[in-house]
Order: structure tokens, then sequence, then C-alpha cells
């Protein structure tokens, strides 16, 4: 009992906290940070710190190529995406677009690359994620926000390409997630050649609460929590807390930017959530459907 009341507790906490780190990106570049201050100030702390766990527990037997991808998928390049969309468009469409992007591609990519058949809830959840990914889209249609979300939403195909790669070469959450961060350090050095440190002398407090949340609590600690809930409950349970992403990213991003929020898009986002709270919960497979019907 208190074991799964521990991992339930882990799961809100990844979910708390990856929704922050859409409102922290926002508010970093509206107080004067550059993108790529941002994304410096994130590798800067967390990857010493996931250079370091790394150090301990090794990298698994994975070869440079598998690195280099999961690097590529969920390290500094896919963080760079979420930055200049959030930056384009706002968090709040961010906290709804990534994930739901993510969970629709996911189950496509588990369908055609790992043979994963979904279940009648996947399916029937398509269409509403869909739905509600083009009403908060259409909603700032015409504008840079459009492009905003068009990045946002490639976000989240690339950590569905990612979640996709773990899944078919074993690797476990802890070490991916030192590993994304720690091969991600290479940004501190480009930064220092390529924009210097002036924007981040100029704003102390903020850079250095960018570090402390984006770097070690996002970049680390909630990847580690979301790993151990995923490890101790499987990806089938582990799915409903991915639903708390777009409710607790708005109400922040309300809350925090004070972000307005039309109809159109609260109409979408409640498809959003709908449709991955039927993925995560309605799991019976497809295959029984047709045996039970012949």
């Amino acid at each position: 009992m208190l074991r799964a009341m521990v991992t339930i507790l882990c799961g809100l906490g990844a979910m708390l906290l990856y929704s922050g780190s859409f409102v922290a990106t926002k508010h970093g570049l509206a107080v004067g940070l550059s993108g790529f201050d941002v994304m410096m100030l994130r590798y800067a702390a967390g990857g010493v710190v996931a250079a370091l766990l790394l150090a301990r527990i090794g990298l698994g037997g994975l070869s440079a190529g598998r690195i280099a991808a999961l690097a590529a998928l969920g390290g500094a390049p896919y963080f760079t995406a979420q930055v200049v969309g959030v930056g384009w468009s706002s968090a709040s469409h961010a906290a709804v677009l990534n994930p739901g992007g993510t969970v629709v591609f996911a189950t496509l990519l588990g369908w055609f690359v790992l043979r994963d058949m979904p279940g009648r809830g996947a399916l029937a959840a398509l269409p509403l994620l869909l739905g509600g990914l083009l009403l908060i889209s259409g909603a700032s249609f015409g504008g840079t926000a459009l492009w905003g979300d068009a990045v946002l939403l490639m976000s989240g195909i690339q950590w569905a390409l990612y979640g996709t790669l773990l899944r078919r070469w074993g690797v476990s959450g802890l070490r991916a997630a030192c590993i994304i961060s720690a091969f991600s350090l290479p940004v501190v050095p480009l930064h220092a050649v390529l924009e210097g440190w002036q924007g981040i002398a100029a704003h102390p407090s903020e850079s250095l609460l960018q570090a402390l949340f984006q770097g070690i609590a996002v970049g680390v600690l909630a990847n580690a929590l979301y790993s151990h809930c995923y490890a101790v409950m499987g990806p089938g349970r582990a799915a409903i807390f991915p639903p708390l992403v777009p409710v607790l990213g708005t109400l922040l991003a309300a809350l925090v930017l004070a972000e307005a929020i039309s109809a159109t898009q609260i109409g979408g986002m409640a498809l959003v959530v709908g449709g991955m709270l039927l993925a995560g919960l309605w799991r019976s497979p497809v295959w029984q459907v047709k045996r039970q019907s012949g």
C-alpha cells in the first residue's frame, strides 16, 4: 500500500514539474533571457548532475549511434523545439500540444514500429486528440503563434520517437534521462562562443531559477520520478498521468503568466485531455474485439 502511494506521488510530482517547465520557459523569455540562455542554463546544471550519475551507473552497453539518437531526440534539440515553440506561441498551448502530439504519434509508432497493437481506447482517442489539437492551433491561425504550435507538435513527435527507441532498445528511464542531459553539455561552450554571458549576467536571479528548475527539477528529478512510476506501474497504468499536463500547464500559465484562454482553446484542451484519458484507461486490445465478433 505504501509503495503504491509513493509511486502515485512520484507520477503526480513528475507531471507537475513537466507542466511547470513550459511556464518557466515562457517566464524566462518574458524577463529578458534568450531562448539560448534558457537552454544553456538547463544543461549547465542538469548536465553536470546527469554526468556524475552516469559515471556511476554506466552507459549500459549502448553504442555511440544509439546514444547520439537518444540525445538528439530527447536532449538539446528537443528542448530547443520547446523553447522556440513557447516563444512563438504560449505556455498553455505548449502544455497541450506537446503531450497531445506525443500520445498521437507514440500510438502510431508503437503500432507500426514496435508491432504493439493499440487498445480500443487508443484508437478511439485519436480522432479526439487530432480534433483538439486542430482547435487549439486553429485559434491562432495566420500568425507567428501558428508556427509556434507547429514546432510544439514537432517536439511531441520527437519525444514519441525517443520513447519508442527506449522501448525497442530496452534502455532504463534513469539511464536515458542521464544520457540526454549529459550529452547535451556541449551546449554550454557553444553558448559562450555564440552568445556570451551578457543576458545571464543581466538577470542573475532568473538565471539561477532556470538552472535549478529546468536543469535539476525537470531535467533530472522529473524524468527519474516518472521513470520509477513507469517501471513499477507499467506503461498501461502509468498512462493515466500524462493527461494531467495539459490541465496543470494551462492553470499554471493562467495563474503565473496571466495568459488568456479562449472558449475554442478550452474546448480543444477538453478534447485532448479526454482523448488522453481514454487512451490511458481503456486498454482492451483490438484483436479481442475481432475474435469476439467472429
